[in-house]
Parts: C-alpha cells; structure tokens; sequence
C-alpha cells in the first residue's frame, strides 16, 4: 500500500526543477546483530544477558569519545558501568556545539541474541560514526567502534560490517558478570579482553552499516549500461529525474517512454529473465526483464533519439526512508518494436 499510494501521489505532483545533487550527505541504517548467546560464548553467558541501547554519534574523522588504549570518559564509565547513555549523549552534544560532531545517535536495549536497527545521516564535515552499548551483566565492559569511516576515497561505503569483541573500559576491577563495585584508580586504559569470561577469536555481535539513499545501475550487460539513469538525492521531498535512452541508436523514432517500478528484483539478480526481441542492442536481441514483478507503470516523455526524462518527485512521508524499489525503463517505437534497459536499484534515504 505504501509503494503504491507515495508512486501515485509523485506520478499526480507537477514536475519541478531538478535540485542539485548534494554529494556531500548520505543516510545510512546501522543494525547492531547481538549474536551473544550460550552457544557462541559456552561458560560465559550469565542469567538475564542483554546489551544497553547503543549510543553515540556522527563526528569529525580526528574527533574521538573513546580509544583503544586511551582512558574513558565519564561518558564511557557510565556508559560502560551501568548502561546510561546520558553522559555520553552530553559529551556528543558539547561536541556538536564545539563543531566537531554532527548529530547524537541512540537506540533501545535488546535481549542477545536479537538486533536492533537506527537510522543516521553522515556529511562530508562529519563522515566518521561511534557506536557503543554495555555488555550486561558487567563491571564494565562494552561493544564499540571508534570512528568508522563511512566516506572512503571520496565515495560513501555502500555496506560494512564491523566484527564487535569486548572492551574494558578500565575503571572497575571486577572479574566476574555480577561482580561488586571496585573502582580501579586510578584507571587504566580501554583495552581488547583478552583474560576472563571473553577471550578469542569469537565477536559479541556486529554494527552492520547500509546506505539507504543510493542509486545503483544492474543487469549483466544484456541490457546496454546507462540506458537508464537517474540524478538527484534519492531521498524523501526531492525530486529524481530518470533518463531513458537508447545508447545503441537503433529503436525507430519516434518512441512511447515508460518507467517499470517494482518492490523486487527479477530471481538471480543482478540478471533477469530474457526475453526475446526484447533487446535495446539491436531488432531481434534478447533483453533481461529484470523485475520481479511491475508494480506501478509511469508514462514518460516522448523519445526522439534524446534521453527521455521523467521527474519524479518523492513524497516527503517517514514511513518511506529505507524503502527499495527495482526500476526499468521500456521504449516501444512504431515498427511495434519493444525494448527494455538497464535496471536501477533504488533506496529511498530522509
């Protein structure tokens, strides 16, 4: 219902100029999985197992809140000690206003294993994230990553998945699950657990970091490449301009534009299901179908040996950030001749 009423609402809105792309942002979901559990950690897995909600913030690459082999913060001890995410949320927040972080990330606690997902925006000012969440029970140990780069080589990551094994924050010296209190002093530094209940080679969990708001070109080549494109942020309340075109220059002119949209990719993605005559290379060459099935068609604009642009304004609803959608482009030309392109896999971001 969604997929339908946001592609009927952009079909009816106007089209609008294309805003520029703004390359210097990106949206991404971070899954923390909590694999934890009995049979991953025999011997060390307490009554009443569970993590703290994860906790911390987008940040300057040089920027830190926590280091391996550096002292804690109080925001990390109480983090780390009692699962509170307040004073860490306030050294981030003194950050932000410092200029040196961008935005405070927070989510609930969870039972291991489970997972638990929340949604962020990084820039080019602030392309670094750490995430941390208690170990519970614990005197104080947690699961954390220490400024993960999620802009390298100029491009944002599609997809990274950070392995987690447990820290000890240094500031309580207890050794077992349920130990009492016993403030180390004075503390000493973050360190990898390499004694204790956690040991080895086996992760806690992981942070599974995914850009939502992408625009990737697939097929396997049967379908020419970039006989489908599209510009624009591929977020909520932006408008996307896609481009359809025959870059082979053999489809007959004129020619009737569509846009396929689907909530799936054809089985065996990034290939489809050929189709004979269906191909945009040349009349009588096989063309992958590459949607599952065709959920909304859009009319575009005539084509005249000219990429056809059709706009297309995304509603500005929430409920749609995270949403994939499986794009294809058809020409039908006055022979009758049928040709498809190449497929976009679409990811909407706020």
């Amino acid at each position: 219902m969604k997929l339908h009423l946001a592609l009927a609402l952009a079909a009816l809105l106007p089209a609008s100029a294309l805003a520029q792309t703004d390359a210097g942002t990106a949206t991404y979901k971070v899954t923390f999985q909590a694999t934890w559990s009995a049979s991953s950690h025999p011997g060390a897995f307490p009554g009443g197992a569970h993590f703290s909600g994860i906790v911390g913030g987008t940040h300057r690459t040089h920027t830190h809140f926590f280091e391996l082999g550096g002292l804690a913060t109080s925001g990390i001890e109480v983090m780390a000690e009692t699962g509170s995410q307040g004073a860490l949320v306030s050294e981030v927040g003194n950050a932000i206003a410092a200029g040196a972080a961008g935005q405070t990330i927070q989510g609930a606690g969870i039972g291991t294993p489970a997972s638990t997902s929340q949604t962020f925006t990084v820039t080019d000012s602030f392309p670094a994230v750490t995430l941390v969440t208690m170990i519970a029970p614990s005197p104080d140990w947690f699961l954390g990553v220490d400024g993960v780069e999620l802009l390298q080589n100029d491009a944002w990551v599609d997809s990274l998945s950070v392995p987690l094994y447990a820290l000890d924050s240094g500031t309580d010296s207890g050794t077992g699950f349920t130990s009492f209190n016993q403030d180390t002093n004075p503390a000493e530094p973050i360190a990898l657990m390499t004694s204790g209940p956690f040991f080895g080679t086996t992760p806690l969990g992981s942070f599974l970091f995914e850009r939502l708001d992408s625009v990737l070109e697939y097929g396997t080549g049967a379908n020419p490449a970039g006989s489908l494109a599209a510009s624009g942020p591929a977020r909520i309340g932006q408008p996307v301009t896609f481009s359809l075109h025959d870059t082979s220059g053999t489809m007959a002119q004129p020619a009737a534009s569509f846009l396929a949209i689907s909530s799936a990719a054809a089985p065996g993605y990034p290939a489809g299901l050929p189709i004979p005559g269906w191909g945009l290379s040349g009349p009588g060459t096989s063309g992958d179908l590459l949607l599952a099935t065709i959920d909304q068609v859009l009319v575009g604009p005539t084509w005249n040996g000219a990429p056809a642009d059709l706009v297309l304004p995304v509603p500005s609803l929430p409920a749609l950030v995270g949403l994939e959608l499986f794009i294809q482009g058809v020409l039908v030309d006055s022979t009758p001749r049928i040709a498809v392109t190449s497929g976009l896999h679409f990811v909407i971001g706020s």
